[in-house]
């Protein structure tokens, strides 16, 4: 029998590259741009001193110094206003970390230092310097100190006047240095420098949506994975009436954990108790409780010399409104003194980028913690028999929004 040989088989050709850009001879049938989209274009940020001009370029025209994010490459070009005598140009990244403790001291830990030499007469075989030279120079990912390597910590600046006082500053720093030929006799060179302020800001972005419906209860039914219930016990005095009791306390929050600087994070809250506790919160509907409250606090802790300290403030309060309980619930009436009733109310919290304009973070010698708090406090603490209820719950804030895009940022973690 012949032998059958199988039919050639020819590579296909690769698919064409996609493009957000129409090609030629493509129209746009439909566009929904994203809610959480940038439209802020991109612009230069021109910086001039009596000797020099700096351009950094690619910047976003929202901010007030020239921003980067992690691993990012700063780009620009300066100007020389005289080349008379310029023996060589150079650019310096800097960046330095301090950390004080009114009664312990203080230390500085060196986080970047990366120079760049952009023009030496040494190498330019005798030529004149140019009146405009390009930069660039990349800040690094980490740093070591203490034995471990960690990421460089975003530019930012906290001080708690309390005694001890304590403080802890990030600054960054691009220091331009202009190098000139003097007397043949002179034993020193003279320069000029000109240093400013840059702001480094790693973005990183939450995993995953939070998902936002009419209420509480359709989203806990359709989507219960995305809840995270905490259960707390708000206790009474040794000295308390039988008819008391402690009140159990409920409250939900997104299980992601992970929120953006601009995002605003849903929570729901379910006190329960018998009538007579209830009624010692002097809860009045439908207004909001002022006895109940949620926020979000962030806490700080320096360590100098072996000493640590801690510091805690409060970011943001959450907005709270009365949810009607359901047909089937309980009544707040004489009739069901014996039985346990329930108040529910529901809220969202927001921080806000600009107050807030970087997350929390860990380098060891700085630890910055966020929290969402969850307090009840009875109208009057001395003599209530309830007594003043908080918990706190750790989350993560980071700088972006979730975003429906299919790839990573290369800036984003």
């Amino acid at each position: 029998m012949p032998l059958v040989f199988p039919p050639n088989y020819h590579a296909a050709p690769p698919p064409p590259e996609y493009s957000k850009e129409r090609l030629p001879g493509e129209q746009t049938v439909e566009y929904t741009p994203r809610g959480n989209a940038s439209s802020t274009a991109l612009v230069n940020i021109v910086r001039t001193c009596s000797f020099l001009t700096i351009i950094f370029k690619d910047q976003n025209g929202a901010e007030d110094h020239p921003t980067y994010g992690r691993g990012s490459t700063l780009h620009g070009e300066i100007g020389l206003k005289s080349n008379a005598s310029v023996l060589s140009v150079s650019v310096k990244l800097k960046g330095r970390l301090h950390v004080s403790i009114s009664d312990s001291g203080s230390v500085n830990i060196p986080v970047v230092s990366e120079t760049v030499v952009l023009w030496s007469q040494e190498l330019a075989s005798g030529h004149r310097c140019p009146s405009a030279l390009p930069f660039s120079i990349t800040f690094p990912t980490t740093f070591k100190h203490g034995g471990r390597v960690r990421p460089i910590p975003p530019s930012f600046s906290e001080a708690f006047l309390q005694l001890p006082a304590i403080s802890a500053r990030c600054l960054y720093v691009l220091k331009v240095t202009l190098q000139y030929g003097g007397s043949k006799m002179a034993f020193w060179k003279p320069s000029r420098s000109y240093s400013l302020v840059l702001i480094y800001r790693p973005r990183t972005r939450p995993q995953r949506p939070i998902y936002h419906m009419d209420t509480f209860l359709t989203s806990l039914k359709h989507i219960p994975e995305d809840w995270l219930e905490i259960e707390s016990t708000m206790r009474t005095r040794h000295i308390a009436s039988p008819d008391l009791k402690p009140i159990s306390c409920r409250f939900f929050v997104p299980s992601i954990g992970t929120f953006g600087l601009s995002d605003t994070i849903p929570f729901h809250i379910q006190l329960s108790s018998s009538l007579a506790s209830i009624r010692l919160l002097q809860i009045a509907e439908p207004a909001p409780p002022s006895c109940v409250r949620v926020f979000i606090t962030r806490q700080t802790m320096v360590e100098v010399n072996t000493r640590k300290c801690w510091r805690s403030a409060m970011l943001m309060e959450g907005t709270m409104r009365a949810v009607a309980p359901p047909i089937d619930a309980v009544p707040l009436i004489e009739d069901s003194e014996k039985d346990d009733v329930y108040v529910d109310w529901e809220g969202e919290i927001r921080v806000e980028k600009d107050k807030v304009p970087y997350g929390g973070f860990n380098v060891g010698t700085i630890i910055i913690k966020d929290y969402i708090v969850f307090a009840v406090t009875p109208p009057n603490p001395r003599s209530c028999p309830l007594l003043a209820h908080q918990y706190s719950h750790p989350i993560k804030l980071v700088t972006d929004v979730w975003t429906d895009e299919s790839t990573f940022h290369p800036l984003d973690t």
